[in-house]
């Protein structure tokens, strides 16, 4: 069976001809694409902010699992109480780094629901344009062809 409730949830803003007389159309249509266009960015400001955050917490997460290793290979006094100071750091690490995933699975999720419009229904697959162009034919003189036999 096809489900097709994809389809309704798409934002196009041709549908609504029944626009009231006082209302320029065409303004209409330009005000709501321009809170479209800010909406996406919006959202897509989110998602590089998201992924920056992510991506540090991770950075610091392998900085610290690093120092422990180098501090559990040593047998001194000051690295078994270095090693205890960083195993609380290391489960605050983790549990960043578990609310840095939630919340980018939270925005995959609220990036499936976002309505569907103009500009996310269809991708460019590729944008190559080749122009088929007859080559140039230059007319020889006798002079010219003799030159070249």
């Amino acid at each position: 069976m096809v489900d097709y409730s994809v389809w309704d949830k798409i934002e196009v803003s041709d549908d609504e001809d029944d626009t009231h007389p006082n209302i320029d159309t065409a303004s209409l249509f330009r005000w709501r694409h321009q809170a479209r266009v800010e909406r996406m960015e919006q959202f897509q400001k989110e998602k590089e902010e998201n992924e920056k955050g992510w991506s540090e917490c991770r950075r610091k997460l392998t900085d610290c699992q690093k120092r422990m290793k180098e501090l559990e290979l040593e047998d001194t006094e000051t690295a078994k109480l270095e090693l205890a100071k960083l195993q609380p750091e290391l489960q605050q690490l983790k549990k960043d780094e578990r609310n840095w995933e939630k919340k980018a699975n939270d925005l995959r999720k609220k990036e499936k629901t976002m309505p569907w419009n103009v500009d996310t229904l269809s991708k460019e697959g590729f944008s190559k344009s080749v122009i088929n162009k007859k080559p140039e034919v230059h007319e020889e003189t006798e002079e010219i062809g003799r030159a070249h036999v």
